[in-house]
């Protein structure tokens, strides 16, 4: 399935694209947990408003436990699952097993949120999502100056992380995956033999609109002797 090179890069993209953002959702999260501010005590972390629950400080070992123990090891599992998930795609032998790996991929990507709404009670996870960050806003002279030059930084970013995406199947494609030769067309050939001996249709995509055509005998064989049926019984039309 894989011997075609766009369709090849394109399956890459696909998943790379998946685990950018996995990728992302880290690095947003490990930047608004820098711009919290600091606090010396953990009574002075959150702010009650109603229902809600706002964080406005960090402990310094709040802090660095939030980020070695939920940031870090969400952006290192991404991105061994997008090297991993590479190649086992790389790895993909036909086209129904290539459906069938990529939902058994996406469901080990959403497994987090899976054990997250089967595995803790209803008013838990009704508080994490009150949980909010509360963060100082700048004080800007010309909000709309500033406005757009938040939205340019953001478009910025997101055109290098496409940008990397791109360099990184590449890269990965020609020089690190060891399990497809360097050069994949050669696997044309043999490809091409191995889906016409085993995959080839019984019916053409013409034979229900050509009636008496003998190919469709040969699609729908019928009987050339005649069926005995017990007494009584008789074949529907």
């Amino acid at each position: 399935a894989m011997w075609n090179r766009p369709f090849y890069y394109s399956v890459l993209f696909c998943w790379t694209l998946v685990m950018l953002i996995e990728i992302r959702t880290g690095e947003e999260l490990g930047r608004n947990l820098l711009k919290v501010p600091h606090c010396d005590h953990a009574s002075e972390m959150l702010y009650c408003r109603g229902d809600d629950r706002y964080v406005v400080g960090f402990t310094r070992v709040t802090r660095q436990m939030c980020m070695w123990f939920v940031v870090v090891p969400k952006i290192g599992i991404s991105i061994v699952l997008l090297w991993l998930g590479c190649e086992w795609l790389s790895a993909t032998i036909e086209f129904e097993s290539l459906v069938m790996n990529t939902v058994a991929m996406a469901f080990i990507v959403s497994i987090d949120e899976v054990l997250f709404e089967a595995i803790l009670p209803q008013h838990h996870r009704e508080d994490v999502e009150n949980i909010d960050f509360l963060l100082d806003k700048p004080v800007a002279d010309d909000e709309l100056d500033a406005m757009l030059t938040k939205k340019e930084h953001s478009f910025r970013k997101s055109l290098i992380y496409i940008l990397l995406a791109l360099v990184f199947i590449v890269i990965y494609a020609e020089y690190f995956q060891d399990v497809l030769p360097n050069d994949i067309i050669s696997l044309r050939d043999i490809c091409t033999q191995l889906i016409t001996a085993t995959q080839q249709p019984f019916c053409n995509g013409w034979t229900w609109y050509l009636r008496g055509n003998p190919a469709a005998h040969e699609c729908f064989p019928f009987p050339k002797q005649p069926i005995d049926l017990p007494p009584g019984e008789h074949i529907e039309a």
